[in-house]
């Protein structure tokens, strides 16, 4: 059964910046989910790491549902307008 996971990339400064927010059937598959993500969205900075960074998945479960809704929140008021041409 699938299961929602947090991606956020933490860096060696403490900023916690959440991802994205996506669906896996399991913990291993989460765990391939920056790969995945670089390889289809390389235009995405937040996906490329630098010295000290670093990425932590977290089971929405396991999760407080404040945190969750944070998070959600901050990705939703940093997505692209439908239809909104991406920047380069």
């Amino acid at each position: 059964m699938a299961k929602s996971y947090l991606l956020y990339r933490c860096g060696g400064d403490g900023a916690r910046t959440p991802v994205v927010f996506f669906s896996a059937d399991s913990e291993e598959e989460a765990r391939e989910a920056p790969t995945w993500l670089r390889r289809h969205h390389p235009e995405n900075e937040l996906l490329h790491l630098g010295p000290g960074d670093f990425f932590e998945i977290i089971e929405q479960s396991k999760c407080s549902t404040q945190e969750w809704d944070s998070a959600v929140a901050k990705l939703a008021a940093s997505a692209p307008e439908p239809g909104a041409t991406p920047q380069k």
